[in-house]
């Protein structure tokens, strides 16, 4: 499908250098065909074209604010996320008029990027253009895989002590003095209860990586 091919513009200004790299690294966790240009504070007027703005806004709240109006003055629609240290409700009500606009926890940017910039684009989605229908179809999957890993992760530990255990019963059968129809039956339990523990196994690896 074309979408695929999509990329979605954004700018970031940053406050810090290592604000900036966590930035990036929850903007690629939610969209990994996000295109993010940096841009100073002073240099906001002459944004390039983009679909969302992120403004650090952990420091001076008021020039986050200035900058945020820049945009709305020279006309930018774009999806404004501000990052902040944590909730603001006066920021938020001085912002209010200036639409499309989120704030979001530096604490939780790996997790809440993506949802806060889906609820800064707001509006109906009929109108929105074509990357940030995109974005937004990327974000879900996102999503949903991470919720699979969290269950097959749940799983692991639920599946981990119960396999061990019927794994060493079969074990403990197959020294035992039983007919040769009954041996294969026990091997074949062994055969396949180890290939389940190697399985699970491979879960406990990808939640150490």
């Amino acid at each position: 499908m074309a979408e695929h091919s999509t990329t979605l513009p954004c700018c970031l200004v940053p406050g810090s250098t290592q604000l900036a790299a966590l930035v990036r690294e929850s903007l690629a966790l939610a969209f990994p065909r996000a295109a993010l240009t940096e841009v100073a504070l002073e240099e906001t007027n002459d944004l390039p074209p983009c679909a969302i703005v992120i403004i650090d806004a952990t420091g001076e709240a008021s020039a986050a604010l200035e900058s945020a109006r820049k945009l709305r003055a020279r006309g930018s629609t774009a999806a404004i996320v501000l990052l902040v240290k944590e909730r603001d409700e006066e920021l938020a009500a001085r912002t209010a008029r200036l639409g499309a606009l989120e704030q979001v926890r530096v604490a939780e940017l790996a997790t809440m990027l993506g949802p806060a910039i889906e609820r800064a684009i707001g509006g109906g989605q009929d109108n929105w253009p074509a990357e940030l229908l995109a974005a937004r179809d990327e974000l879900r999957r996102t999503q949903r895989l991470v919720a699979a890993g969290e269950i097959a992760l749940g799983m692991q530990h639920s599946m981990n002590n119960p396999l061990t255990a019927i794994l060493a019963e079969a074990q403990l059968l197959e020294l035992e003095t039983l007919s040769p129809e009954t041996l294969t039956a026990v091997r074949r339990i062994v055969e396949n209860t180890r290939r389940l523990v190697t399985l699970v196994r491979r879960l406990d690896a990808l939640k150490s990586k």
